[in-house]
């Protein structure tokens, strides 16, 4: 009934093509022209029910364009019950399945992503984004009430003796001094982040969508399946049905749970990836995380902003679900959103500044032909999992570079500084920076 609920519905010559492809690969399934046709048959049928969808679908439907689930028989029993643990509904913020990706897109909720990775630039803003800076300057305003809290504890602890303060009252208020600094600093980061949301409303209310966009043609199926094939690769298997004979050796599945935990856990390391600056400012804006489905190894940034919208536009990352090492899938996706970010930001100057000019100049002085992004990714990959934990495996240029500009937490640092001269020498240097620039 699973199979006959995702063809229900669709052109009848689909579905006839659908039902030979299949019948004929259960019979002889290592026969290549039959396999080579079953793919191609699925992934047309993946593309009509992708750019038909809507929230009317059949669970089935739904589970197949998430997964790649057409037929349950092609699972064995420890892969059935891994798949139906993981929760149908399980909303996050900013990490989407396929089928959801394309509902919200639909509903107006989320702009359309950049078509064949050409950056457009667009005047919508999406509800999503709005709702994305109402909780950057919610986090900002329970800094502030922290701030203020330990303040007026500190000011209560100051009593009047008649004589006189002691050393130790003397010291409370230094340390009010300093929290009103701190507090004057938080609120002007406050009031600039409210009027970026005002901005935002805004423009939002001048450019309000229709309730959604089911009526409207729209290109965003095509950027899926791009994706999809993206995270596959030229070489890769295109297989996109699921099944357990190429679920071998994957230990886990990409799910939304499991991407949310990585990401958090990988951010604890590299924890400026999210931050953008608005008018010297910082606030985290998290992209759009997408989990596809197909047996892709390695995830990536399909744009690291929404089209040219560097202040409040997030970005799509792509996360493979089914790769055989999910730390490396999801630090490749982080690299390489963490690259063009940076390359972006730069404004045409790339080659010349920052961390991927720094990049650009060492590749050139040693005349080392790998592409720039595949270079930087494979670093990055070392720099979080082996650097960070004391491991040496970059170039010792290339680790100075990143310990500049992707700095690892203050505890991190320290920390390595006392496993070996190299990190130590690095920390000597970045404290002498830091004392050079308090007093300019």
């Amino acid at each position: 009934m699973f199979f006959e609920n995702v063809l229900k519905d669709i052109p009848n010559e689909l579905a006839k093509e659908v039902f030979k492809a299949k019948s004929d690969l259960e019979k002889n399934f290592n026969d290549s022209q039959v396999k080579r046709n079953f793919i191609e048959i699925t992934w047309k049928l993946y593309r009509y029910l992708l750019e038909n969808i809507d929230e009317s679908y059949e669970v089935e439907k739904r589970l197949f364009l998430r997964y790649g689930l057409l037929e349950p028989r092609y699972l064995n029993s420890r892969d059935f019950e891994r798949i139906k643990s993981i929760p149908f509904v399980d909303d996050k913020e900013n990490i989407f399945y396929v089928d959801e990706w394309m509902l919200a897109v639909k509903k107006g909720l989320i702009n359309e992503s950049s078509f064949m990775e050409v950056i457009e630039s667009r005047k919508n803003v999406a509800p999503k984004n709005v709702s994305s800076f109402e909780m950057a300057f919610n986090e900002k305003l329970e800094e502030r009430k922290l701030i203020e809290k330990q303040l007026k504890e500190i000011v209560n602890s100051i009593e009047d003796e008649g004589k006189p303060y002691r050393k130790s009252i003397l010291s409370l208020i230094d340390q009010a001094i300093e929290k009103l600094k701190k507090l004057k600093l938080v609120n002007r980061e406050v009031d600039i982040i409210f009027e970026q949301l005002n901005k935002l409303k805004e423009e939002s209310k001048i450019n309000k969508k229709t309730e959604d966009n089911f009526g409207k043609k729209i290109r965003e199926h095509e950027v899926i399946i791009q994706m999809i094939n993206k995270s596959i690769g030229r070489l890769g298997n295109r297989f996109l049905v699921l099944t357990s004979i190429f679920l071998n050796g994957i230990t886990v599945i990409g799910s939304k749970d499991l991407v949310e935990k990585k990401i958090n856990e990988f951010e604890k390391i590299d924890y400026k990836i999210f931050e953008r600056k608005i008018r010297g400012t910082t606030i985290k804006l998290k992209p759009y995380f997408i989990i596809v489905p197909g047996y892709g190894d390695y995830g990536f940034c399909w744009e690291p902003f929404e089209g040219l919208n560097v202040i409040s536009g997030r970005g799509r990352v792509v996360i493979p679900m089914f790769s055989k090492n999910i730390d490396v899938a999801i630090l490749s996706a982080l690299g390489d959103y963490r690259l063009k970010a940076a390359k972006e930001l730069t404004f045409g100057r790339w080659m010349e500044e920052g961390l991927t000019g720094e990049i650009y100049n060492y590749l050139m002085n040693n005349k080392i032909r790998d592409r720039i992004d595949e270079f930087f990714v494979k670093r990055y990959i070392l720099w979080i999992l082996k650097e960070s934990n004391g491991v040496q495996k970059l170039e010792k240029e290339i680790r100075e570079i990143f310990w500049r500009y992707i700095e690892f937490p203050e505890e991190i640092k320290a920390k390595l500084s006392n496993i070996s001269y190299i990190y130590s020498n690095l920390y000597e240097k970045d404290k002498r920076r830091k004392k050079n620039w308090e007093n300019l």
